[in-house]
């Protein structure tokens, strides 16, 4: 006896099969893949000028603190003679400096602003001081005579592109 055996093959599917994606869904499974991508992109600059921004603040801060030790080097008699230093200009109270204050007025001036705008340094000054990368900042300072032994420091920082100041501030005694 001989067996026959049937099978239904089929070469090709019928249009009533439901199986995968029709090409509607494809484009609008599409349009979203774009419309959050381009959102993501656009976050991107949003983030960079935030780092920027926070680089920026990191130098000022930098800059302000350095700024406070470096008035500790001053012997306090002599503190009050920093008041109103401005290192974005060569006239004022930055030119009637002398000895340790002027140094480290120039300093202040070179680490903040370089050179320009009036100021030139030495050969020795940029030897020693290094290669600063000098960010167009401007530092005040500001010192209160609050008693005898007692001078409170001021530094405030403005840079460019930063929407408000770094202030920072220390208080000095004389102890003997």
């Amino acid at each position: 006896m001989r067996s026959v055996m049937h099978t239904n093959r089929t070469i090709a599917r019928t249009l009533g099969d439901c199986r995968g994606f029709t090409l509607v869904e494809v484009l609008v499974a599409a349009m979203i893949l774009v419309v959050a991508l381009l959102s993501l992109a656009s976050m991107f600059p949003v983030g960079y000028r935030q780092i920027a921004d926070a680089g920026r603040m990191t130098m000022a801060v930098s800059g302000a603190r350095h700024i406070l030790e470096d008035v500790g080097d001053v012997p306090f008699a002599n503190i009050s003679n920093l008041n109103g230093v401005d290192t974005a200009s060569n006239t004022g109270v930055i030119a009637g400096l002398t000895g340790t204050e002027a140094a480290i007025a120039r300093r202040w001036r070179y680490m903040m602003a370089g050179s320009g705008n009036g100021f030139t340094f030495t050969g020795a000054e940029t030897t020693a001081w290094g290669t600063p990368q000098p960010f167009a900042g401007r530092a005040v300072v500001t010192v209160a005579n609050t008693s005898a032994t007692l001078r409170t420091v001021t530094v405030t920082v403005t840079v460019p592109g930063l929407p408000g100041n770094v202030t920072m501030g220390t208080v000095i005694v004389r102890v003997f």
